[in-house]
């Protein structure tokens, strides 16, 4: 073997061994996305068996109220007067006249 040869078969091994290189790198990153997707759908799967979630509708409902986004500051039955209801004495009724 001459060393011309052996340089070019150190470079041809060389070249091999990084394509392998290679290869592990993408097939390990693969494996792991892979990995990661089966674990959040199996996640997902536990997740909503055991702790049920309302529908977006019904949190929207929880948080707006009824009447939606839109009537979220009007009031609402139940709710507090204010200072000035509450103090307010009622009017007297008018006396009756005896002729």
């Amino acid at each position: 073997m001459t060393p011309q040869d052996a340089i070019e078969a150190a470079e041809l091994v060389e070249a091999e061994t990084a394509y392998r290189l290679q290869i592990a790198r993408e097939s390990f990153a693969d494996g792991y996305a892979a990995a990661e997707a089966d674990m959040a759908a199996r996640w997902d799967r536990i997740a909503r068996t055991t702790a049920p979630r309302p529908s977006h509708a019904e949190l929207e409902e929880k948080r707006w109220g009824s009447g939606g986004r839109a009537h979220f500051a009007d009031p609402r039955p139940g709710d507090y007067p204010g200072r000035q209801a509450a103090t307010e004495a009622p009017e007297p009724e008018p006396e009756l006249e005896i002729a």
